[in-house]
């Protein structure tokens, strides 16, 4: 039996977070219905493309999910998501505030229909802001793109509010899943990019706010023991000797047993970084790799993707799958978590736009002359 056998979740939402998050449910075995408009969400033709309206995107976010096409704005589409909603046992949101109640799909609506419904609204900045944005416009006001400590911005590979987002999105339905055995009730989630964002800083918080009491001067994340060097090759090297043995044997490789004593010298810290730096540019990445051989002190390569895909590290996580289906082989980023008595699978591959309509509306006891009239209407 796989952990979330049973549960039924509706994912009405268009963007990576609660895609992230509906995929993630249904790895663990939750029956997934992805809720489409009639047009399809914008991220079926993200490049590149695997068939037309299927992208590699939405092949991996959108796996081991059902897929309903419908148009709320049509009075037959919204009674088709509230019947869904009935018996549900999650709902995920991701549309602006105050948006679904227009058609009847709020929370305190929903709420009467089945008070047992855990319904997760996921916003840019929460249900008392309209403000439209993106991850990078989030991490930006969050001041999470100042990632350094001479203030200099950055563009991340990673959409760190979305993903984050999606997890805070996970962790409170279990957490009002678990709430809901105990209390027969559901309740409503708000998550927000934004929050999501600023929580994420909370060693940088604290440390400013400590810092704002004593006088002394914020200490970032980098320090001559603590930063990444080019070497001569133009790779890089991550060096997080925080132990002082480790530092120890840092100063050992680079053959300057002079600095050991100079870990938290911070009032020579551009000094040491600028020699440490002068050092690491001498001899190319394999050079210090093949110096350092199986020795474990923190200084590590900085792989590229797919180099890091490739690595004995991700070989022993299992993370990796593939499954083949009518698109031909698909290869998956697994389930992050291990349990002792389950694992995720991958069973379906992400629904083409609609593909399951007709067979959730069976399901609802919706029969072939009510299903006409739907698609009369224009609703489905």
């Amino acid at each position: 039996m796989q952990l979330l056998e049973g549960i039924k979740v509706v994912d009405f939402s268009k963007w990576l977070p609660g895609q992230y998050c509906g995929m993630l449910l249904g790895d663990y075995g939750a029956d997934v219905i992805k809720i489409e408009d009639l047009a399809g969400d914008a991220t079926r033709k993200f490049w590149p493309e695997k068939a037309p309206g299927m992208s590699y995107w939405h092949l991996m976010l959108n796996r081991n999910k059902r897929g309903v096409a419908v148009n709320i704005k049509k009075a037959g589409g919204a009674e088709l998501l509230r019947k869904l909603l009935a018996e549900a046992d999650v709902f995920l949101e991701g549309f602006r505030p105050g948006y679904l109640a227009r058609y009847g799909l709020d929370y305190e609506t929903i709420h009467k229909l089945n008070p047992r419904l855990v319904y997760c609204s996921i916003t840019g900045f929460g249900q008392n802001c309209h403000k439209p944005a993106h991850d990078l416009n989030v991490i930006g006001l969050a001041g999470l793109n100042s990632l350094d400590d001479v203030g200099g911005a950055c563009v991340s590979e990673v959409q760190v509010s979305a993903i984050g987002s999606g997890l805070n999105a996970l962790s409170g339905i279990a957490m009002a899943l678990l709430a809901r055995e105990r209390t027969g009730a559901g309740q409503w989630l708000d998550v927000n990019l934004y929050a999501t964002a600023l929580s994420m800083q909370v060693t940088g918080v604290s440390s400013l706010w400590g810092c704002k009491e004593t006088g002394d001067k914020p200490f970032g994340r980098i320090a001559h023991y603590y930063n990444i060097y080019r070497t001569k090759d133009d790779r890089f090297l991550t060096v997080g000797t925080i132990e002082p043995k480790f530092w120890q044997r840092f100063c050992d490789l680079l053959e300057c047993p002079e600095l050991e004593k100079s870990q938290y010298d911070f009032a020579h810290g551009e000094e040491l970084q600028d020699f440490i730096a002068a050092k690491i540019a001498t001899k190319t990445q394999a050079e210090w790799l093949e110096l350092i051989g199986g020795a474990e002190f923190c200084v590590t390569p900085v792989c590229s993707l797919d180099e890091a895909l490739q690595s004995q590290l991700t070989e022993q996580e299992h993370i990796l799958q593939e499954a083949e289906c009518d698109l031909g082989t698909l290869r998956y980023m697994g389930g992050p978590v291990k349990f002792s008595d389950a694992q995720s699978t991958i069973s379906r591959r992400a629904p083409y736009l609609g593909e399951h309509t007709k067979e959730v509306l069976a399901d609802l006891g919706y029969d072939a002359a009510a299903v006409a009239a739907l698609q009369e209407e224009g609703a489905i």
